[in-house]
């Protein structure tokens, strides 16, 4: 079976949310545990942070999925994108981390979409693009197993 190995496409704002997110822990290396409190606080009251739902999806492909049929798939999960109501998309394999018992790497996908509400979710649920993605890919993924939450003010 195909194995991805590394991210096939990196959006700007993975870039830049990557770097935020660098630059906090970085930040937060030399600060004590309330400092970090208080910066992540302040973020909050000052807007940074963004209510909304975020949709995690994990994927196992088939084993006798090849590197062309995983490459449709990930070109079928890219299409998502096209959805109104998607507000962010992030998508890829999983993380080298060491293992720890708390880790699950198993998945071969993770896609994450984030939406203004659950209003704009049920939308994505129901539009002709995510429809065609589950007809034409179901057959490639043996498991899936999603996560919805909403991001709390």
């Amino acid at each position: 079976m195909f194995k991805p190995t590394s991210v096939i496409s990196v959006s700007p704002q993975l870039i830049i949310l990557t770097l935020a997110l660098l630059s906090t822990g970085l930040y937060s290396c030399n600060k004590t545990t309330e400092e970090v409190k208080e910066v992540e606080i302040e973020r909050v009251i000052d807007g940074d942070a963004e209510p909304g739902l975020v949709h995690t999806v994990y994927f196992w492909l088939n084993e006798d999925v090849d590197e062309a049929s995983a490459k449709d798939f990930e070109e079928g999960v890219w299409s998502l994108e096209g959805i109104p109501s998607v507000k962010r998309m992030f998508f890829g394999p999983p993380a080298a981390t060491p293992s720890r018992g708390v880790v699950d790497n198993s998945f071969d996908y993770a896609l994450i979409v984030w939406f203004d509400d659950v209003a704009g979710h049920d939308i994505y649920q129901e539009h002709p693009i995510h429809l065609k993605f589950v007809e034409e890919q179901e057959a490639k993924f043996g498991r899936v197993q999603v996560y919805d939450n909403v991001l709390m003010e």
